[in-house]
């Protein structure tokens, strides 16, 4: 079989998609117009790269984005593939759809079609019709499922759906951690990690805020921020104007490789993302053990149950947030240990990339089963 995988970006979620489907013995194309060149070994072994003249600038309107349709139309006709993935929904997914290619699966993200169509009319007339037209949709959560049927009356038997997961054995509690010169956790400390990048979408300015609030009650709390963004500028003026530069440490854009011994450095993970699909790092601390505080949204609650494996919190209040930090700064050894088996648990159960991987190959195969029509 034949797979084109069109998207918008070079995320390490495409290239460990892109890399289940070349074990599986597919052959498959990476289509991504908006990127000139491509990271020394970021392709998966065996994937092949899609070049393509035209170009289009990442995070632009649907309408701007379509009018990648006539190249895509030509490489679809070199390529000839048996079947088509294509995601976020309102870009790659858009630009299929208006192709009319078929069969077709839309990969949606979670907050494609979360947060994306409350940006306004195109990005949710885009949606729809994305929606409308795709032959089956891949979901990681209920949230971005329930959202699905609302643009299109979609059956189970059209919706494959399982956490983006992770591979069993890289996280854990058992491992390296970072070097005493990359971050040294201070003895009687009690260190809180985001991995989430920098912009608005993931609320890093809540999670500043939040710090702030919680350090001025429990002045042990040490504040770990991984990553990078758009909004570099505006961290670093409020770590430098709250004087707390020795208590926030940011190490940066770390490769995918290294991320594990972050986590293993935490006491506790944290999150204040406005909308989510199922989180892979919200997955990746809980294989590490770790307690965690997330937006209260129906994403995380399907993972995070209240007070029990970690807390919630209101999207926007830094108020909430603080409370949950120090809440979990209070937790016993035994509740920790406790938490830490349940976390375990809940990922190893639901959220095995190796073993959740197959049900969208089978779908894969019914897909392809459809009259190819270009």
């Amino acid at each position: 079989m034949k797979v084109l995988y069109f998207s918008d970006n070079i995320s390490d979620h495409n290239r460990r998609f892109m890399e289940k489907i070349s074990e599986a013995g597919l052959e498959c194309w990476f289509l991504d117009p908006t990127t000139e060149s491509l990271p020394q070994g970021w392709l998966p072994k065996a994937v092949h790269w899609v070049r393509t003249g035209k170009k289009m600038e990442r995070g632009c309107l649907p309408s701007r984005f379509a009018e990648f349709l006539p190249a895509f139309r030509e490489c679809v006709r070199k390529i000839g593939p048996d079947l088509i993935h294509a995601g976020p929904t309102p870009t790659a997914g858009y630009v299929t759809a208006l192709s009319g290619f078929h069969p077709w699966l839309l990969g949606t993200w979670g907050w494609d079609v979360l947060y994306q169509p409350e940006q306004g009319p195109e990005w949710r007339q885009a949606t729809e019709f994305a929606v409308t037209k795709a032959d089956a949709v891949y979901v990681d959560c209920g949230a971005a499922r329930d959202r699905v049927r609302e643009f299109a009356d979609f059956p189970d038997s059209r919706i494959v759906q399982f956490p983006m997961g992770i591979k069993r054995g890289v996280f854990g509690p058992d491992g390296d951690s970072p070097r005493p010169d990359e971050f040294a956790h201070e003895p009687g400390t009690y260190v809180i990690l985001s991995t989430r990048s920098w912009e608005p979408l993931y609320a890093v300015d809540i999670l500043l805020e939040a710090f702030r609030l919680a350090y001025s009650h429990n002045s042990s709390l040490r504040l770990v921020l991984l990553g990078s963004g758009s909004l570099d500028a505006q961290v670093r003026e409020f770590v430098r104007d709250h004087n707390l530069d020795q208590v926030i440490h940011t190490p940066g854009r770390i490769g995918a490789g290294e991320t594990a011994k972050w986590f293993r450095a935490a006491d506790v993970y944290v999150s204040c993302a406005k909308t989510d699909g199922t989180s892979v790092s919200l997955l990746e601390a809980m294989a590490t053990g770790l307690p965690v505080v997330v937006t209260d949204i129906p994403s995380n609650r399907e993972w995070v149950t209240n007070g029990q494996n970690g807390w919630l919190a209101a999207s926007g209040s830094p108020e909430e947030f603080g409370d949950r930090m120090l809440r979990a700064a209070r937790l016993t050894k035994e509740r920790r240990k406790a938490i830490a088996e349940q976390n375990q648990k809940l990922v190893a159960d639901r959220a095995d990339w190796d073993g959740n991987f197959p049900r969208l190959l089978k779908m894969y195969e019914r897909l392809a089963a459809m009259p190819v029509v270009r």
